[in-house]
């Protein structure tokens, strides 16, 4: 089993994180809407920006513009590092507001795939899908259960999503519009609060959760456990996971029930995600 350490201390409870391949730093975010850039060879943070919301789910551009989910804002948000300007990407579709956006993930064509996660007993999650342009529609309302991580697996035919509430691993085919086919059910994962979710380069998934304090992998088959800390104190309520550095042989988990990184040690590589050139 995998064995796991404090990458970077110092943060306000964070959710979200994403590698950086632009700067070659993790950026995380905290609570009360900070962004922070973490070196990963040292572990130093710095605050980039403090943006008054709550910082959940976080992608990048290939411009290095950072894109992340916002519980307080109920928006799509966008940091420009070149001129420091943060603003709302998407606030939802035109009859459909986004309340609760918690993950995304871009497809190789700079569409947004985001969960919209509801409200937790009502069973109203969905998936919104935010064109390049910023154009937003409702992408499925199937995914009721809370619906959480994102991922799309390396052929670009699946957009998987975390069902927290269910608890279970669903996915849905995109069509070559972009569009969503019907849900269908992975796995049920009796027993855990599924968070994050983030594919390897064998074609694995690994799911992070919020409870128990551990990292699952679905095979494809069956789900193992890759590290689960019972101790709670180098994973902590781990929410969203990332691999980075160059050849993505690091992994390393928020953990919004303290306040660090972690890294977990002995995990698998991961497969590259997409980093589009959107327009400006």
């Amino acid at each position: 089993m995998a064995s796991g350490r404090v990458l970077a201390g110092g943060l306000d409870h964070p959710e979200g994180l994403a590698w950086d391949p632009t700067t070659g730093t993790i950026v995380a975010g905290g609570e009360a809407g900070q962004l922070y850039r973490v070196d990963i060879t040292t572990g130093t943070l710095t605050t980039i920006a403090q943006t008054g919301g709550f910082v959940l789910g976080i992608a990048i551009d290939a411009r290095g513009r950072i894109f992340w989910c916002d519980q307080v804002h109920h928006a799509v948000m966008r940091y420009d590092p070149a001129t420091g300007i943060h603003d709302a990407w998407s606030r939802g579709a035109p009859d459909t507001p986004m309340r609760v956006p918690n993950a995304l993930v871009f497809d190789a064509q700079g569409r947004l795939y985001v969960s919209e996660s509801g409200s937790w007993p009502d069973r109203d999650g969905a998936l919104f899908i935010i064109e390049p342009d910023g154009t937003t529609h409702v992408g499925s309302t199937e995914t009721r259960d809370f619906a959480n991580g994102v991922a799309i697996d390396a052929a670009g035919g699946y957009l998987y999503v975390a069902e927290t509430s269910g608890p279970a691993l669903a996915r849905l085919p995109i069509l070559a519009d972009g569009s969503l086919g019907p849900r269908e059910l992975v796995t049920e994962l009796p027993r855990t609060v599924p968070d994050g979710l983030a594919f390897t380069a064998d074609g694995r998934l690994l799911i992070s959760c919020f409870r128990p304090d551990a990292v699952l992998v679905w095979d494809g088959h069956e789900v193992t456990t890759l590290i689960d800390d019972w101790t709670g104190l180098t994973l902590c309520a781990p929410t969203n996971i990332a691999f980075f550095g160059e050849a993505l042989t690091r992994l390393a988990t928020a953990n919004i029930g303290f306040q660090h990184l972690a890294e977990i040690e002995g995990a698998p590589a991961g497969a590259p995600l997409h980093y589009p050139t959107l327009p400006a």
